[in-house]
């Protein structure tokens, strides 16, 4: 930045710390702590909770999903609104408060004997998810460490991709000795005492920005925000990409909820199932740890490339291979490998295209479309299966959005300026 634009400030340019060190690191580490915590409590206690949910409440198990589901548009619909606030006023506040909403919905859930009490406390847990589940994370971590932003992130999901493996054991411990309802008043105090100090304590306050010497009015202000912001998702790279991430949320939601029944219907033994499945974890985390080591050298879109080369070959494998544990397992690696590359893309691609004065509010964007996509694609397919669909073309469909997906990766490529043409939006 030249000396001369470093006097001009923006309405749209991001906090910094009140400090000339933010310490950055030592806040990703927190951060990537309170993304395993959220993780682990908000997405994955669930899954283990469901049978012991509907067997004493004798509720439908499509009713309990339609909860979930409830929560995940909810975080679709609070995506926005949560990158507005950060990008305008830092991160601490949105995030503390979305653990404390967390806890306390947790805790609701926890005491609910009829449906009403059930979806509101959903409700909430969306709101939580949209405040807590990576975005947020990212926006934080581009606002601190600017240009290093792919470092700070990838360390944050290295972490926060742990989250399955320690938390479902823990959840499943916790059942097992304090009933679902215990647990689930466990997972809700880890949130409200661990969750809410640590992003309160850990992320910088709302940061000092030299002011103009003539601000321009509050409205003119908005006027030009919402103009600069309308310019922006209108861009064919921004719709693309939009797209992109779309039919890949998808793909991933309607594999994660539908692999284990489709296979099965498939024939595949459940001790087989369980064998590969377990590899995708640990396969994410060598993804992220190869990304780490070698992505430098790459562009975000280029390594998305990879990832999408590499979740398309598991699902081809997965089609046309008969289903034996070494295709399985080959499936499963290759699967883990792309998904957990897929994740890191996605928080710097926005930053690396349009640079990070706005990303927060982008990224919420962008997260809007992916988070319905995941709501709605699992009972999608599960609608497509029950209209009598082989279980091999249900995974076929799931290929398909991959294979959209990248087809949108291609275009937003092709769109792009080559490096030196254009600079990117920094502040």
């Amino acid at each position: 930045m030249k000396p001369a634009e470093a006097q001009q400030v923006s309405p749209t340019a991001p906090w910094t710390s009140d400090n000339a060190d933010p310490k950055p690191w030592g806040l990703a580490w927190c951060l990537a702590v309170g993304q395993l915590l959220s993780w682990g409590v908000l997405y994955y206690t669930f899954t283990v909770m469901l049978e012991s949910i509907a067997t004493e409440t004798t509720w439908s198990r499509s009713f309990l999903n339609a909860g979930l589901s409830l929560g995940l548009l909810v975080w679709g619909l609070s995506a926005l609104p949560v990158g507005a606030w950060i990008q305008n006023r830092g991160g601490r506040a949105v995030m503390a408060a979305g653990s404390l909403l967390g806890g306390l919905s947790l805790l609701m859930m926890s005491a609910v004997h009829s449906p009403l009490p059930y979806l509101i406390s959903w409700v909430g847990l969306g709101i939580a998810m949209g405040c807590l589940l990576y975005d947020p994370a990212f926006a934080v971590i581009t606002q601190t460490f600017r240009s290093h932003y792919r470092q700070g992130i990838t360390l944050v999901t290295l972490l926060a991709g742990l989250a399955s493996t320690a938390f479902i054991p823990l959840v499943y411990l916790a059942e097992s000795h304090l009933g679902w309802r215990g647990a689930l008043q466990a997972c809700g105090a880890l949130l409200i005492i661990v969750g809410a100090p640590l992003h309160w304590l850990s992320i910088p306050k709302r940061l000092a920005i030299p002011r103009a010497p003539r601000p321009a009015p509050v409205t003119e202000q908005l006027r030009l925000r919402w103009s600069t912001l309308r310019s922006e998702i209108s861009d064919r790279r921004f719709l693309n990409l939009a797209l992109w991430f779309t039919a890949y949320t998808g793909a991933f939601s309607g594999l994660t909820f539908l692999i284990i029944p489709l296979l099965t219907a498939m024939e595949v033994a459940p001790a087989m199932i369980l064998k590969a499945i377990v590899i995708i974890g640990p396969m994410q985390v060598l993804g992220r740890l190869l990304l780490a080591a070698k992505g430098h050298h790459f562009s975000s879109l280029q390594i998305g490339r990879a990832a999408m080369t590499l979740l398309l070959l598991s699902l081809t494998i997965l089609i046309t291979l008969p289903p034996s544990l070494p295709v399985l397992c080959l499936f499963a690696a290759l699967f883990g490998l792309g998904n957990g590359v897929m994740t890191i893309v996605k928080g710097t691609a926005p930053a690396e295209l349009f640079g990070t004065h706005r990303y927060a509010e982008l990224n919420g964007v962008l997260a809007m479309p992916s988070v319905f996509s995941k709501a709605l694609s699992p009972w999608l397919l599960v609608a497509l299966w029950g209209t009598g669909f082989e279980p091999k073309w249900v995974l076929a469909c799931i290929a398909g959005l991959l294979a959209l997906g990248a087809l949108a990766l291609e275009l937003a490529s092709r769109s792009t300026p080559p490096e030196g043409d254009t600079e990117p939006h920094q502040s």
